[in-house]
């Protein structure tokens, strides 16, 4: 078996891409914890991430750490329900709720990102 036979097969590619996810949620951790604890200097308000949120830059940062976070984390929701859920209509069901869930905070969070200006 070579290497692109194992990617795209079973699930593969999926499980890579959770990993590659991890890695990305966490690098933007640490840059949000730097810019927010370090590069704020005082008290860090309502104001000061306002005006931060606001522009376009971490507009689309924000944006992005949402939808990889719901992929990876209703992913991993995933596949834990599919190792103890067995009955099919029971997998469907919850399936559903997942795809739901995952589109309405997509739409909803990316919405208020978007909407979202800075004084007014």
């Amino acid at each position: 078996m070579n290497y692109r036979e194992t990617m795209t097969s079973g699930g593969a590619l999926l499980w890579f891409f959770q990993r590659i996810t991890g890695v990305y949620l966490a690098a933007i951790l640490l840059i949000h914890v730097i810019n927010l604890h370090v590069l704020i200097g005082g008290e860090v308000t309502f104001a000061a991430i306002a005006e931060r949120v606001a522009t376009p830059m971490w507009k689309t940062l924000n944006i992005s750490f949402l939808i990889i976070a719901l992929f990876h984390g209703l992913y991993g929701m995933w596949v834990v329900f599919e190792d103890y859920i067995h009955k099919g209509w029971m997998r469907v069901l919850v399936y559903s709720v997942i795809a739901a869930i995952a589109v309405v905070f997509t739409i909803f969070g990316t919405l208020t990102m978007i909407t979202f200006q800075h004084g007014g």
